[in-house]
């Protein structure tokens, strides 16, 4: 179940705007933000998942 990786570091780049906005700023997540992120905690996931197995 290995999915790309280049997705893991668009995640990086919107943590990294949401962590300079504004706290009080909602912010608002469309589709593909949602599921970019979503992918990139699975590829977290089976990372970590890799490590222990080791």
């Amino acid at each position: 179940m290995k999915k790309n990786k280049g997705k893991a570091k668009q995640s990086a780049a919107l943590k990294e705007q949401a962590a300079t906005a504004a706290p009080s700023t909602p912010q608002e997540w469309g589709y593909e933000e949602m599921l970019t992120e979503l992918e990139a905690i699975v590829s977290d996931a089976e990372q970590r998942l890799e490590h222990e197995e080791l």
